[in-house]
């Protein structure tokens, strides 16, 4: 029988990272299909479906990796690594929330369900094989986004465009090498006993990795922008105009993470002000452009 502190399942689960599930919501938007409400409960379903799934696949990363995060000064006090929860009541619950995930995308198209598969597979092979390569480690990362995205497209039945893979492969990517540079100046010395994998890496060369990639990021989204398809589209040429948000949210998350050190997205959001501030307003300017055109 499961006996676990229900306080001690949400933090196993990672609620809080649930905020990466929103790109399966971007298809939706973009697609201009926000109104349709077959397409609302279908977006609703494959983010549930992925927030279940997610945090199946964190427990059994927290599981593989008990022992590297025990020499991680935050790590170590989670469920898994401070031994708060037993391991055969963490496998008992991973399978629970997996099992629950493929259920729910069962009443989604199956490509959905394909994707959300693929991307068990994919995380399986990052906690067991590719965090451990570098550079493949934060390829792995970013096309947990992309897959997201692909998800999210195919479960309203669309397809995605190229423009948005690009644009969501290369911020992904971006705030990968972030968390690896943030990894890298914090565990220093320790950084071989966490992860292994940052022993290949140089905080001059991420640097250099995460000015490119969030370089691209910008200009891609920019051209998507400029796109005349796109601007048929929507009937309108305003989307140009959301530009400057995701330019401030980019520079801002570098200025934190060269600053201050941080470099976790889904902390920097919920905790910076600035950035969340900017999302915000990212949305709210591509909602009136998409959908009241006319008031632009």
């Amino acid at each position: 029988m499961l006996m676990v502190d229900f306080a001690v399942v949400l933090r196993l689960i990672r609620i809080r990272h649930w905020l990466k599930n929103l790109f399966v919501f971007a298809p939706l938007v973009f697609s201009s299909n926000l109104t349709d409400s077959t397409s609302l409960l279908r977006a609703f379903l494959i983010f549930i479906a992925f927030c279940l799934i997610s945090s199946s696949v964190y427990i059994f990363n927290d599981i593989r990796d008990r022992e590297s995060d025990s020499h991680h000064s935050r790590k170590k006090n989670r469920p898994v690594a401070s031994g708060e929860i037993k391991l055969r009541d963490a496998w008992i619950l991973a399978g629970i929330l997996a099992t629950l995930a493929v259920l729910v995308a069962l009443f989604l198209p199956y490509l959905a369900l394909v994707f959300l598969l693929l991307y068990v597979v994919e995380n399986l092979f990052y906690t067991l094989k590719g965090k451990d390569m570098v550079l493949i480690d934060a390829f792995c990362i970013s096309a947990g986004f992309v897959i997201r995205v692909m998800a999210g497209a195919y479960a309203i039945e669309t397809s995605p465009t190229g423009w948005i893979v690009v644009t969501t492969f290369f911020l992904s990517l971006f705030l990968g090498f972030g968390k690896r540079r943030n990894e890298l100046l914090t565990l220093k010395e320790e950084s071989n006993n966490h992860r292994k994998v940052l022993t290949l890496y140089d905080h001059k060369y991420l640097d250099y990795l995460m000015i490119s990639t969030a370089s691209i990021s910008i200009i891609s989204y920019t051209l998507y922008c400029l796109d005349p398809q796109v601007i048929g589209k929507f009937s309108t040429d305003k989307l140009v105009y959301t530009v400057p948000f995701v330019t401030y949210g980019v520079f801002r998350y570098l200025l934190l993470l060269f600053r201050n050190g941080e470099g976790d997205p889904t902390e920097v959001v919920t905790r910076d002000r600035g950035i969340a501030i900017t999302v915000l307003l990212w949305i709210v300017s591509v909602m009136l452009v998409i959908y009241f055109p006319t008031w632009m």
